[in-house]
This record gives structure tokens, C-alpha cells and sequence, in this order.
């Protein structure tokens, strides 16, 4: 059962603000979306996120291995995507590099 939003961001989201709107418009768990929807957002997200890191622009020892790794996603099962996704974001939470 999916968590209410501010499970996952920390707090209930103020009276004011975006994640407020969000879940005005979606409800709380974002049940209004589709899952394209929510690929959507996840994918606009990681671009900004990318954007602001900065080691972004510079290359670093694994970026070979990680662009083969994208190139070869489409072997994976989406299942399995979702589940790399689960890691990767729990790794960006806890790793501050």
C-alpha cells in the first residue's frame, strides 16, 4: 500500500507550495496518476537532480561502465527497473558523493 507523500518527503506538505498542490490534485498517495505520469515526474526529477550535482559535467573512472549499463537497460524486465530504481534512490539518500 502506497505511503501519503510526506512519508516519503519528511513532512506534511505545508498549505502553500508544490508538494501541497500535488497532493491537492492527486490525492495523497498521488493515486489520481497513471504510471506514466509517475515516470514522467521521476525522469523530469533525476534530470534536475542531475543537472545540480557537481560531478555532472565532469568524467568520472566508472562513466564507461555506466554508459553501458544504459545503453542495455531494455534487457531488463520492468519489474527489475523499478526495483534498480528502489536501490538507486535509497544509495543517493544515504551516500553524500
Amino acid at each position: 500500500m502506497p505511503k501519503f507523500v510526506g512519508y516519503y518527503c519528511g513532512a506534511f506538505p505545508k498549505d502553500e507550495g508544490l508538494l501541497n498542490d500535488m497532493v491537492e490534485t492527486w490525492g495523497g498517495t498521488f493515486e489520481k496518476l497513471n504510471n506514466a505520469q509517475r515516470l514522467w515526474i521521476v525522469k523530469s526529477i533525476a534530470n534536475v537532480l542531475f543537472e545540480q550535482h557537481p560531478m555532472s559535467e565532469q568524467d568520472a573512472p566508472n562513466d564507461s561502465e555506466v554508459e553501458e549499463v544504459i545503453e542495455r537497460l531494455n534487457e531488463l524486465m520492468p519489474g527489475d527497473m523499478v526495483g534498480l530504481l528502489e536501490a538507486l534512490i535509497a544509495q543517493i539518500k544515504h551516500y553524500n558523493n
